[in-house]
């Protein structure tokens, strides 16, 4: 099946299976070392990738649903002015995920940061996702190597950061 799609800002064609799951796709054929091929079934959660800018479990999306999907992989994060704001609210409150979630935590951290960028820049307050909310996404990926307090600083210190950059911005 010959398909078309967004893979890190860079348009790609692929020519893979209908079935075969992103996972494998992005580790096989598109060459992104850090994607972990191993898991299925969302045994683990350590396949996180931001599909049309929402967190999905790169195992269970097969080949099919790409078709002119926006797929953002860590290491395409990475390169983004963005990363920095998550990587200093790592540094800040002391507390990073583990070697083995890092990048999947991360781009989960980056989706619920985007809300900030969807709401009106004029507004003084903008409005985060609700504890609850924080929370249920970071559980996409199964590891516990945060508690709840970390992911909550975590996510108020990066969006601190967020807004500082969009105040700068406008």
């Amino acid at each position: 099946m010959k398909i078309e799609c967004n893979i890190d800002s860079k348009n790609v064609v692929l020519n893979v299976n209908s079935n075969k799951p992103l996972n494998k796709i992005l580790a096989e054929e598109i060459e992104i070392p850090l994607m972990s091929v191993e898991c299925s079934n969302s045994y683990c959660g350590n396949c996180i990738v931001l599909f049309d800018d929402e967190p999905f479990l790169a195992c269970l999306i097969p080949a099919f649903r790409l078709k002119g999907a926006k797929i953002t992989t860590f290491k395409g994060y990475q390169k983004s002015r963005f990363w920095h704001d998550i990587e200093r609210a790592y540094e800040d409150t002391g507390s990073q995920p583990c070697p083995n979630c890092y990048a999947s935590k991360t781009l989960i951290f980056e989706s619920l940061l985007q809300t900030l960028a969807k709401s009106d820049p004029t507004q003084t307050e903008q409005e985060d996702p609700d504890e609850k909310t924080i929370i249920n996404e970071i559980s996409l990926n199964k590891c516990n190597c945060l508690d709840n307090q970390e992911i909550l600083e975590i996510y108020k210190t990066a969006a601190m950061y967020r807004r500082r950059r969009r105040v700068r911005r406008y």
